[in-house]
C-alpha cells in the first residue's frame, strides 16, 4: 500500500484537518499514490495579502476626497470669490455659473475617460505597480497646480491631469489586487480597496466642513494640501510590492511568477496545493497567449470575448446609472438649493453613514452572491431617487423643513445603500470576468464607460438643479429612476454569479459558452487538469497518482 506523502504544514489547524485525511486514507488500500494538498483560507492566514490590499488601496484615497470636496468647493463663498460671481437668490450670496460647475466637475471624469485608452498598452508592457506610481506622480502635479492657480482655463487642465491620473489608479489598483487575490478573499479585499474611496470622501467633507467658513483662498487650499499625504503613502510602499504573478506569466517570467505568488501566499498554502494554483494560472496564460491576436483590443470583440466585453461595460454603467455621481459630486450644491439649513454638517453625516453601510458590506461580501448585493444595492438606491422626485411634487410642503428633512434622510438612504451594495461590488465584478491577457484592456474599457455616463451626470446635473437654469430640484430624481429600472433588469438577466471563483475558473465557464444561471453549479476541468501538473512538477510523473486540495 502507498504512503501518503504530504508536505510539512505550516500551521497546527492544518496538521489536524491533514492528519484526519491522512487517517481516513491509509484504511482503503490503493496501488496510486495519493497526494493531500492544503490551503488554508483563513483571514489570519492571508493577512499579509489583505494588508498589501490595504497599502496598495490607499492610492484611492484621492479619488473619493476629490468627489467629496470638490461639490464642496463650490459651495464656499472662499472660492466662489476667485471662480464665481455674486448672485442674491442663494443664501451665500454667491454662485457659480453652469459652464465652469460643469467643466471642474466633468474635466477630471474626462481625464480619466482619456487615461482608460492607455490602461490596455502600458498595463501589458510595463506592470501593475509601476503604471499605479505613474497616476500617483500625475496627481502630485495636478493638486499642486490647484493649489496655486486662480485661473479657470488652468483650473480646468489640472483637473484633467488628476483624472488622467485617477483613471491610471483606479484600474490598476483593481486589476493588481483582482491577479493577487485568492478565489475566497477576492470579495473582501475589494471591500477594503473600495473602503479608502469612501473613507476618502468622508474624510474630504469632514475638512471641507472644517474649511467652509474661512473666508479666503484658505478654505479649498487646506484640503488639497491634505491630499499630498496619500502619494506620499503610495510612493513609500507600492515599489517595495512583487509585481502581478499572472502578469508576469503573460510575460513568460515563470520563476519569478512562483516567487511572487509564493510570497504573497505566505504559506496560507502548503507545496502541492500553491504549485496547483501555480500550473492553473501558468495553463490558462499559455492558452491566452496562444489564442490572442496581434492586436489584442481587436480580441475585446471576437469569439467569447466579446460577452465579457459588454458585461463588463455593463456592470461599468451601473453606478452612474443609478445617479451616483449626482448624489456624490452634486449633494452638498444640491442641499443648498433645496434650502437645507447647515448643508455642510448633513452631507458629511449621509456620507459617514455610507461608510457604516461599506462596513456592513464586508461580512456579505464573503457570504452573498454578487447578484444579490447588486440588486439590493441598485433598488434601494432607485427608490430613494423615485421619493426624492415625489416629495419633490408635493406642493403643499414646497419651501417648508418636510422637503430638507426628506432630501436628507433619502441622500443618507442612498448611501448606505450604495455603498453597502454596489461601491465594492461593480468594481470586482468588473475585474473578475475579463480573460487574463485582456483584463487590464477590458478594465480599462468598463471604466473608461463609467466614467463616460458619470461625465455626463456631472455636465448636464447644473442645467437641471441650478436655479438659474431649469431649476427641476427634486424632480430629477425621477430620472434616476427610470434609468435604475434598466439598470436592475440588466444585472437580473445578465450578470452571472462567480463568487468562490478562480479567475481561470471563470474565464473556463465562459470558454464554454455556459449561461447566466449555470455558473454557480459548473465543475472546473482545467482545476483538475493543474493538480496534476502540480504532482508532476513535485514528485515526478511516475509517482503522480490522485491528489485532492482539502481547503480548511
Amino acid at each position: 500500500m502507498a504512503e501518503v506523502t504530504t508536505t510539512a504544514p505550516e500551521r497546527a489547524s492544518v496538521s489536524d484537518k491533514k492528519s484526519a485525511h491522512n487517517a481516513v486514507v491509509a484504511s482503503e488500500p490503493s496501488e496510486a499514490e495519493f497526494h493531500v494538498g492544503v490551503r488554508d483560507e483563513s483571514i489570519r492566514a492571508h493577512f499579509r495579502f489583505l494588508w498589501v490590499t490595504v497599502l496598495v488601496g490607499c492610492a484611492l484615497l484621492e479619488y473619493g476626497f476629490d468627489q467629496g470636496i470638490i461639490g464642496s468647493f463650490q459651495a464656499m463663498v472662499g472660492f466662489l470669490k476667485v471662480f464665481g460671481y455674486p448672485d442674491s437668490r442663494l443664501p451665500s450670496g454667491w454662485n457659480i455659473a453652469a459652464g465652469p460647475q460643469q467643466i471642474i466637475s466633468s474635466f477630471m471624469l474626462l481625464g480619466t475617460f482619456i487615461s482608460c485608452f492607455c490602461t490596455g498598452p502600458l498595463g501589458s508592457y510595463i506592470g501593475r505597480r509601476w503604471c499605479i506610481l505613474i497616476g500617483v506622480g500625475l496627481l502630485i502635479i495636478s493638486i499642486t497646480v490647484m493649489v496655486v492657480t486662480t485661473s479657470l482655463g488652468v483650473l480646468y487642465f489640472s483637473r484633467l491631469l488628476m483624472g488622467f491620473g485617477n483613471g491610471l489608479i483606479m484600474a490598476f489598483t483593481m486589476v493588481y489586487i483582482s491577479e493577487m487575490a485568492p478565489a475566497k478573499l477576492r470579495g473582501l479585499s475589494y471591500g477594503f480597496m473600495t473602503t479608502w474611496i469612501t473613507l476618502g470622501t468622508s474624510v474630504g467633507l469632514l475638512i471641507t466642513n472644517a474649511t467652509a467658513n474661512i473666508d479666503s483662498k484658505l478654505c479649498y487650499q487646506i484640503p488639497l494640501y491634505v491630499l499630498y499625504a496619500m502619494p506620499v503613502a503610495s510612493i513609500a510602499s507600492i515599489p517595495f510590492m512583487p509585481e502581478s504573478p499572472r502578469w508576469l506569466l503573460l510575460r513568460g517570467k515563470d520563476d519569478e511568477a512562483l516567487k511572487s505568488l509564493t510570497w504573497i501566499r505566505n504559506g496560507a498554502y502548503d507545496r502541492l496545493a500553491l504549485q496547483a494554483e501555480f500550473e492553473e494560472m501558468r495553463l490558462n496564460a499559455l492558452h491566452d497567449i496562444e489564442n490572442q491576436s496581434s492586436w489584442l483590443v481587436l480580441d475585446l470583440f471576437r469569439g467569447t470575448n466579446l460577452r465579457r466585453t459588454l458585461l463588463c461595460i455593463g456592470v461599468g454603467l451601473i453606478n452612474p446609472g443609478i445617479g451616483a455621481m449626482f448624489v456624490i459630486a452634486f449633494g452638498t450644491y444640491f442641499f443648498v438649493v433645496v434650502g437645507v439649513v447647515d448643508p455642510f454638517k448633513w452631507i458629511v453625516l449621509s456620507q459617514w453613514l455610507g461608510v457604516v453601510g461599506l462596513f456592513s458590506a464586508y461580512y456579505a461580501l464573503g457570504k452573498w452572491g454578487r447578484r444579490t448585493l447588486l440588486l439590493i444595492g441598485t433598488t434601494m438606491c432607485g427608490l430613494s431617487m423615485l421619493f426624492l422626485g415625489i416629495i419633490e411634487s408635493i406642493p403643499s410642503i414646497h419651501g417648508t423643513n418636510a422637503v430638507s428633512v426628506g432630501v436628507i434622510f433619502l441622500f443618507s438612504w442612498f448611501h448606505f445603500w450604495f455603498n453597502f451594495g454596489l461601491a465594492p461590488t461593480t468594481y470586482l465584478v468588473a475585474g473578475e470576468l475579463p480573460a487574463q491577457n485582456l483584463r487590464a484592456y477590458t478594465a480599462g474599457l468598463s471604466s473608461g464607460a463609467g466614467f463616460v455616463f458619470a461625465w455626463l451626470t456631472t455636465f448636464t446635473a447644473p442645467y437641471f438643479i441650478n436655479p438659474a437654469e431649469l431649476n427641476w430640484g427634486g424632480k430629477y430624481g425621477f430620472v434616476w429612476f427610470g434609468t435604475t429600472c434598466i439598470v436592475v433588469a440588466f444585472v437580473w438577466f445578465m450578470v452571472p454569479e462567480v463568487q468562490g471563483r478562480s479567475l481561470e475558473e471563470i474565464e473556463e465557464m465562459f470558454d464554454q459558452r455556459l449561461p447566466a444561471k449555470d455558473f454557480p453549479s459548473y465543475v472546473s476541468h482545467n482545476a483538475e487538469v493543474a493538480l496534476h501538473e502540480a504532482e508532476k512538477d513535485l514528485y515526478g510523473a511516475e509517482k503522480a497518482g490522485v491528489a485532492h486540495i482539502d481547503r480548511v
